[in-house]
């Protein structure tokens, strides 16, 4: 159960950190276009899904979303094994992408202005000027709070015991109601939430590292 419990959590852990990266980034682009449609919607999902707990959203994809499809859809997601683990990670993806797009959206702020005057200066179009300068700009100028978020991502995926997910919170809890050995499952879970996320916090403190010196060595190249 906790090899399992590790297994799944590192699926969750991984598959929405990438998910609501993508999305989040989508999010901040739309709420920052030149179009108001966009950019009413961007904020609108924004939010909604900021001012709501992220267990609603693990509730309403496991037991509302199959209902609202149609009946044979929502049967099949219903029957499926793993469908907690599915559920799981659209409701995190949810939850997680509105902050990632705040925390981009205050990255994107703090490139100057000149910096987009210059990508439109040497004519690169408008997918170029996000791809080739905004965007590296963004992710680096938010990469602390960033780091901070998917680390905090990491520790939510706990909250998908409630759907029963078999993560490691929920195989520590049916550890104890099995083996009624709720000691040991637990100092496992403990130490294996701590390693991970001190790992996560060394990787991000690296990327910063790496980051800083590229800019810098940049900086000097030009002078």
């Amino acid at each position: 159960m906790m090899v399992t419990g590790v297994k799944v959590t590192l699926i969750l852990m991984i598959t929405t950190t990438i998910s609501s990266l993508l999305l989040g980034t989508v999010l901040a682009i739309m709420r920052v276009s030149s179009i108001t449609s966009l950019r009413i919607l961007g904020t609108v999902y924004v939010e909604i899904c900021r001012n709501i707990p992220g267990l609603f959203w693990l509730l309403f994809f496991y037991f509302v979303f199959p209902e609202l499809l149609p009946s044979t859809l929502g049967a099949r997601l219903n029957g499926y094994i793993h469908y907690p683990i599915v559920a799981g990670i659209l409701g995190l993806t949810v939850d997680n992408s509105s902050y990632v797009s705040d925390i981009l959206g205050s990255g994107w702020r703090a490139i100057p202005h000149g910096q987009r005057d210059a990508a439109i200066t040497l004519g690169f179009g408008r997918v170029q000027q996000w791809l080739y300068v905004l965007l590296p700009q963004m992710y680096r100028a938010a990469l602390p709070p960033l780091g901070t978020r998917m680390i905090h991502n990491f520790k939510n995926t706990s909250l998908c015991m409630a759907i029963s997910a078999p993560e490691i919170t929920w195989a520590t809890q049916q550890i104890e109601s099995l083996t009624f050995r709720g000691i040991e499952a637990t100092t496992i879970a403990t130490v294996f939430y701590i390693v991970l996320a001190g790992i996560m916090v060394l990787f991000i403190l690296w990327l910063e590292k790496i980051l800083k010196i590229d800019l810098s060595s940049m900086t000097h190249s030009k002078a």
